[in-house]
């Protein structure tokens, strides 16, 4: 689906939030549904986008407190509509726990890293809003956590973080830690200085960087993280326009076996054939890429 098309889904969706229409807002998914959008790029694209716009707007004074809880509750159902929807990938075996500091009541960018953690293979203990700091340590100590992944909407809560990631470092054995979160976005360096391992404040680019700090993404097997991953795209967006793997090679002047072969992650690619393709399904290279990331 054309950029703009998406654009417009977003728009739809956030009027349909804003005004307190669960009834609407489903019918906007499923439309996008319909059209051959994946599950994964509506909610990246269509649900997080529209949510933080709902945020921005009561920072602003332009949403009443019941308006944004209305809208997170019906953004909250699309959500767990779309994870059922999201093929869980082969089990990395590591450990994470996901959560919003002390103090902290949203937590829906949290759930977002903790679904796409999931999604990725992880182990994911995704606990909430606003979890006393003396209760997360010793949780994660004892859940024996490889990464802990925490949001702080708040700059008031800066602090809160940083005690956090000091108590976490003080274990025997201390996970890494990530953070995301508005009170980090526009704060360069200030996620280092709270201690953290890294930030983000994207739930595809949190999979990333949650594999490189754990050490499981280095050069020799990001390749074939990359390869599966694009395989996974091409076989989904395959599946919603309802082509056979020998319907996708005619249109895409490939051969069949060489279809399958991509599908399962185990063909090197060249991006003449990407380019083909993308073509084939309808998409731009970058619809296909992106799409590979999810």
């Amino acid at each position: 689906m054309p950029a703009e098309n998406v654009q417009k889904l977003r728009e739809s969706y956030t009027t349909a939030i804003l005004s307190g229409s669960a009834e609407q807002a489903q019918r906007v998914v499923n439309q996008g549904l319909a059209a051959g959008v994946i599950p994964s790029k509506l909610y990246l694209e269509v649900l997080m986008p529209a949510q933080i716009e709902i945020g921005a707007r009561w920072h602003r004074g332009e949403v009443t407190i019941p308006q944004e809880h209305m809208a997170t509750q019906i953004t909250l159902r699309e959500m767990g509509r779309l994870r059922g929807m999201l093929k869980t990938r082969l089990k990395v075996g590591l450990k994470a726990v996901v959560s919003s500091v002390e103090g902290d009541q949203h937590f829906i960018g949290a759930q977002a890293v903790a679904d796409f953690l999931v999604v990725d293979g992880w182990d994911v203990d995704f606990l909430g809003a606003d979890i006393p700091t003396d209760h997360m340590v010793p949780y994660a100590k004892a859940r024996e956590a490889h990464l802990v992944c925490v949001s702080c909407s708040l700059t008031s809560l800066v602090p809160v973080a940083k005690e956090l990631v000091a108590q976490l470092r003080k274990l025997p054995v201390p996970p890494k830690v990530m953070i995301g979160g508005a009170a980090f976005v526009n704060q360069p360096g200030l996620a280092e200085q709270v201690g953290a391992d890294a930030y983000t404040s994207d739930p595809q680019e949190a999979v990333i960087l949650a594999r490189q700090i754990c050490g499981i993404l280095n050069p020799e097997n990001a390749l074939a993280l990359f390869l599966r991953k694009l395989g996974h795209s091409v076989h989904e967006y395959r599946k919603v326009r309802g082509l056979s793997q020998q319907e996708l090679a005619m249109s895409s002047d490939l051969d069949r076996a060489y279809i399958s072969a991509v599908e399962h992650g185990k063909q090197n690619i060249s991006i003449g054939a990407i380019s083909k393709l993308a073509k084939a399904l309808n998409l731009s290279i970058e619809e296909l890429l992106i799409g590979a990331n999810y």
